[in-house]
């Protein structure tokens, strides 16, 4: 297994970077922060000739991917969009896309997929009341309505559902079990209220449903199916959110490496001092040790390793506390300036830890790895 990326995944990665910088430098986001909107679809849609939405989806609907290892070549985007703490739901929309192309039928597809890869539609995730993974939080209850279902719950802690077009909804169903249904988000008793947390450079959502009533051919796959998707899911987003992560904490290291190599005090840089030279060293194999664990988690849910489960919990739980010590870290040698609004380094913080509770913290990603280990060593005993 190649733990790197190939001759057509660099380019494709440097491609992306030249036009971040470019078109989406980190300074673009400056005026924004305290706006009620900071995504600019006309980017997203520039984007999306780069791939931005395709990756994941089959040629017949207008997608595809550089190499044959397509969550692979997202990775690659998502550790750039991360340097630039991109603001757009990239990974919501990805992940929705694949739920489409792997569980919807024909018509599904036609309708949905085509707009994604072409940067036209855009996609988020209403899971739970609570925004963690925990199936037993799905807070939107469904119920038969003829031959359409009828939701009523709220999802909280949705990532820019007031900039998406589509709603991939996880609700309880009348049998009992999990359901996911598609819901544009302009339907009839869908209501957002916008909220903006740690991270200034994203924004959450909670979205209400009241009597939303959803056609039959919305509903993905098949009841027996959906904790298989919603496990799906999750690898999904544990693996393209580390990877922006890498991304943003590769940026911040960079930033901080040129700070102690100016910054002069008691005559000398502070860089050269010893002390300072050990904690650059340790941030540098902090950041190697996350890009190895991201790098793997995608290559094992790519290729469907036997122990992707272990590799995506490791993912999930080293690499986000990982990216949250590093951000402190960087902030501490930066010193006093690191605190200020002027600089960034708050702004590579604030994603850091924002990034530690979505989609599941580390404490829950380490509970998945003892799931799977011990499942492991049970089937070896």
């Amino acid at each position: 297994m190649n733990l790197g990326f190939d001759e057509d995944q660099e380019l494709l990665r440097s491609t992306n970077r030249r036009f971040l910088e470019e078109r989406h430098p980190i300074t673009a986001l400056r005026p924004q922060l305290e706006a009620d909107s900071n995504f600019d679809r006309a980017i997203w849609r520039e984007g999306a000739e780069l791939g931005w939405g395709a990756m994941l989806i089959p040629e017949a609907f207008d997608g595809g991917s550089v190499t044959a290892q397509p969550l692979v070549d997202l990775v690659a985007i998502a550790e750039e969009l991360g340097r630039v703490l991109y603001p757009g739901p990239f990974l919501e929309t990805n992940v929705v896309a694949d739920a489409i192309a792997t569980a919807a039928d024909e018509n599904q597809c036609k309708a949905w997929l085509g707009p994604i890869a072409r940067g036209e539609c855009l996609a988020t995730l209403c899971l739970t009341e609570d925004g963690s993974p925990d199936l037993r939080s799905i807070g939107i209850e469904a119920v038969t309505d003829g031959d359409n279902l009828r939701l009523d719950g709220v999802a909280r802690f949705v990532a820019q559902a007031h900039e998406t077009d589509l709603l991939l909804v996880a609700c309880n169903t009348p049998g009992g079990g999990p359901a996911l249904v598609l819901v544009p988000t302009s339907s009839e008793g869908v209501s957002l209220r916008v909220s903006t947390g740690i991270d200034l450079t994203r924004r959450v959502c909670e979205v209400s449903f009241r009597s939303v009533v959803v056609p039959a051919a919305n509903v993905l796959g098949e009841p027996a199916d959906v904790e298989g998707r919603l496990t799906r899911i999750f690898q999904l987003t544990t693996v393209l959110q580390a990877a922006q992560s890498v991304g943003a904490s590769e940026q911040l290291f960079q930033m901080t490496l040129q700070h102690v190599k100016d910054r002069v005090q008691f005559g000398r840089t502070i860089g050269s001092f010893q002390a300072i030279k050990h904690r650059m060293a340790d941030l540098w194999a902090e950041l190697e040790g996350a890009r190895a664990a991201t790098w793997y988690a995608a290559l094992a849910v790519a290729d469907g390793q036997p122990d992707l489960d272990e590799a995506v919990a490791v993912a999930g739980s080293f690499v986000r506390e990982n990216a949250a010590f590093l951000a402190g870290e960087s902030l501490q040698l930066h010193g006093g300036v690191g605190f200020t609004w002027e600089y960034d380094v708050h702004l590579y913080l604030r994603r850091a830890q924002a990034d530690k509770l979505l989609y599941g913290d580390p404490s829950w990603h380490r509970e998945k790895l003892c799931q799977a280990v011990e499942i492991v060593a049970e089937g070896e005993a």
